[in-house]
């Protein structure tokens, strides 16, 4: 829940890339006194960073900070500074609804070659989903494999609550390659985030063995460079080229 009161932001919208989500933006509905909600269909454990808030889908806008969760804590509110940009995120405990709610993920979004969609459905035992027009009853969760171009409409007591597209456009690959810093002989994973296509995770980079690293993404993304693949212990690269460090280093390819 995103508690609306300082930002005073037209839409909010839920990035996530966890907690069953992959990287989307999701946009959160009023449920009054300022409040917005989204459905978390997984859980995630205390210390979790996963997700934040923004009041665009293209990182033009404002945002908060990356979110880390608390035990017992499911609402956020910003503090905003005098030139109104969110500097912390309060979290507070507000009593779940027990209202039915759905949800599917990843969001609407285009894909190439097939993708899993997750459905779920809480609080509620009279949700069903349709596929195309072809009817089905909703229980729990249920994962589809999607190979064509689909629309995907969920019901709550015959009345319809969300709808989502999923669009098939296969594109060509794009090879991403970098050259390691010299003396550098270990892996080099590509983090991907915030494209399309393309999920949210950490990749290991086919060395070749001449200093270069590469690796083939079936769509676009924005990518980081680093050392392992835990943010625990990963080490960032730096992108350079002939003229020095580049300004932009989380490019989109």
């Amino acid at each position: 829940m995103f508690d609306n009161t300082n930002t005073d932001w037209t839409d909010v919208y839920l990035y996530s890339w966890g907690m069953g989500y992959f990287g989307d933006f999701v946009k959160m509905d009023a449920a009054g006194n300022d409040l917005y909600t989204a459905v978390a269909p997984v859980d995630v454990e205390a210390g979790t960073e996963c997700f934040l808030f923004t009041n665009t889908t293209d990182w033009s806008g404002k945002q908060t900070p990356n979110i880390v969760t608390e035990a017992d804590k499911n609402t956020y509110k910003p503090i905003v500074n005098a030139a109104g940009n969110v500097t912390s995120v309060e979290q507070s405990l507000t009593a779940s609804s027990t209202a039915p709610k759905v949800v599917a993920t990843p969001n609407s979004k285009s894909f190439s070659g097939s993708l899993d969609v997750n459905l779920y459905a809480f609080n509620t035992n009279d949700a069903t989903y349709t596929v195309n027009g072809e009817e089905d009853f909703l229980s729990g969760d249920v994962t589809l494999n999607l190979t064509e171009t689909t629309t995907i409409e969920i019901f709550v007591n015959d009345v319809k609550v969300k709808t989502y597209v999923y669009t098939r456009t296969d594109v060509a690959d794009a090879v991403v390659n970098v050259t390691a810093p010299e003396g550098y002989t270990g892996d080099i994973y590509v983090y991907t985030f915030g494209g399309d296509r393309v999920g949210v995770g950490f990749n290991l980079m086919t060395a070749n063995g001449d200093g270069t690293y590469t690796y083939i993404i079936n769509g676009s993304a924005h990518v980081i460079f680093t050392t392992t693949n835990d943010w625990a212990t990963a080490v960032k690269f730096i992108i350079s080229d002939a003229s020095g460090v580049l300004p932009n280093q989380e490019p989109l390819v």
